[in-house]
């Protein structure tokens, strides 16, 4: 019983914290970044935020729900390193798809790079998980940093709070997916880091 009260927490923050909702998530930052990003036309922000929305969320999770019917994967969570690649090749080619639909609206670089250095970190953790299996919601929340990190970087820009917190979620995060027994302490640290020069150096390249 003492198990189980200490890792429902846990389960929650993972699900509510999950990767799947970083990207979208990473555009409400740039939209209220306090930036010239920010100020874009409303019906813009709305299209770029479908368009997220609709490649990085609503498809593949249509497709994992197929795949855990086809038995190709056990839980959305996708918790065996076995049965990642097919599910992460599949969010990799819809991110991608979103950096291509996004490179199509008249929009600073920021947006679509953004989703390029999500792509780049969900093929660098595919590769990865080949051989081991590295933490998917740490490299989430590591991409979220690193894209704070750039916008205080690139526009001098005040958003000490939102990197702090982003820093606290990763603990968050880090701490739920330990207790539960998901990863180890380096498969943790090795996403947060995945994600964080993924999009940061991504953004500051490109």
């Amino acid at each position: 019983m003492h198990l189980v009260m200490r890792t429902v927490p846990a389960k929650i923050i993972s699900l509510i914290l999950h990767p799947i909702i970083m990207p979208a998530l990473g555009m409400i930052v740039i939209f209220n970044s306090g930036t010239y990003l920010s100020y874009l036309p409303f019906d813009a922000k709305s299209i770029i935020f479908l368009v997220v929305v609709l490649c990085t969320i609503i498809i593949p999770l249509s497709l994992l729900t197929l795949f855990l019917y086809q038995k190709l994967i056990m839980n959305i969570q996708i918790e065996s390193r076995k049965e990642r690649f097919f599910p992460f090749i599949t969010v990799f080619l819809f991110y991608s798809l979103c950096y291509v639909l996004l490179r199509r609206v008249p929009v600073p670089p920021a947006y679509y790079s953004f989703m390029l250095g999500c792509s780049v970190a969900i093929l660098c953790i595919t590769a990865v998980s080949v051989f081991w299996k590295i933490s998917a919601h740490m490299t989430g929340i590591g991409g979220i940093t690193g894209l704070i990190i750039f916008l205080i970087w690139s526009q001098r820009v005040n958003l000490q709070f939102l990197l702090i917190l982003s820093i606290i979620s990763a603990g968050m995060i880090g701490y739920a997916r330990l207790q539960i027994r998901a990863h180890n302490s380096a498969q943790v640290y090795s996403g947060f880091f995945a994600g964080l020069f993924s999009v940061g150096l991504t953004m500051m390249i490109y």
